[in-house]
């Protein structure tokens, strides 16, 4: 069965399960927060996980927060990376986490995974978001990150922007169109009225 993503399914939590273990024993920096809530939901509340991944989609949210699909990398049958989806932008986000945030097992780490579930999650988000372009960012000292997504900046189209300092990092990011295609300039204008660029 060829690499894929999937909204999470009952069906491969014990792959899942076995991800998020690795995770926990090779803790990186670089840890999104929805792997943090899901690790928890493993070990006290399995149950209520697929309630909480629900909750997380609504228009309804917290002071702060907005609404975010989750998205699981299969390879096969096996579970290999989650993508955090933000269905849209606060000024928080403009400037660091962006539309999507991603983690991969450590044992499928420096395969090509994050390009190749980058690619099909922007493709998704073209299609169930309506989104033209997605923004992402990192810590500037993440270079396997940071360079994963200037690649694929490089070949779906985009802009990258300046690197800016943010509580007491600094924080690189880029913005990838979710079609192949050339930037043009409607969206350069888009991304600047939204105070984006």
């Amino acid at each position: 069965m060829p690499l894929r993503i999937i909204e999470p399914h009952p069906k491969y939590m014990d792959t899942f399960a076995a991800g998020l273990k690795e995770i926990k024993e090779q803790k990186t920096p670089y840890d999104i927060s929805l792997v943090c809530h899901s690790i928890e939901f493993m070990e006290k509340d399995f149950e209520g996980y697929f309630d909480f991944l629900s909750a997380r989609k609504s228009l309804k949210q917290p002071k702060g927060r907005v609404p975010s699909s989750s998205l699981w990398l299969m390879d096969g049958e096996r579970f290999v990376g989650i993508y955090d989806i933000r269905h849209n932008l606060n000024d928080y986000l403009k400037k660091t986490g962006g539309h999507i945030a991603y983690q991969i097992i450590p044992s499928a780490r420096g395969r090509g995974y994050v390009k190749q579930g980058l690619k099909m999650v922007l493709d998704w988000a073209r299609k169930n978001l309506r989104l033209e372009a997605a923004l992402l960012s990192c810590h500037q000292e993440n270079q396997a990150s940071y360079r994963a997504m200037k690649a694929v900046m490089l070949e779906m189209g985009g802009i990258e922007r300046a690197v800016i300092d943010f509580e007491g990092h600094q924080e690189c990011s880029v913005w990838i169109l979710t079609q192949k295609s050339k930037i043009n300039e409607a969206i350069v204008q888009k991304l600047r009225r939204e105070k984006c660029l």
